[in-house]
């Protein structure tokens, strides 16, 4: 069963989560850097629906990043993004 769906939107001014969810839980962010170290992890209520969260980004070095998305322990999508 498919726990959600989550999309990534990210410039140099802002970035967000617009997110998908089958039901409430906590939508899990785990930022690595190239070398696979996590770099942060953020942890958010979602409820059942779709909603949009902000997500500061401000605290990272410029670099490259991969973001894993999880809903629960359920791993939804990956994305790969410069921060300048």
């Amino acid at each position: 069963m498919e726990k959600g769906i989550v999309h990534f939107l990210h410039d140099d001014n802002a970035s967000f989560l617009e997110v998908a969810a089958a039901k409430s839980g906590d939508l899990i962010v785990k930022i690595l850097d190239v070398q696979g170290r996590m770099a942060k992890t953020i942890i958010e209520k979602v409820e059942q629906g779709v909603q949009e969260l902000c997500v500061n980004l401000n605290d990272l070095g410029s670099g490259n990043y991969v973001l894993n998305t999880f809903i629960g322990d359920t791993f939804i999508k990956a994305f790969r993004f410069f921060k300048s």
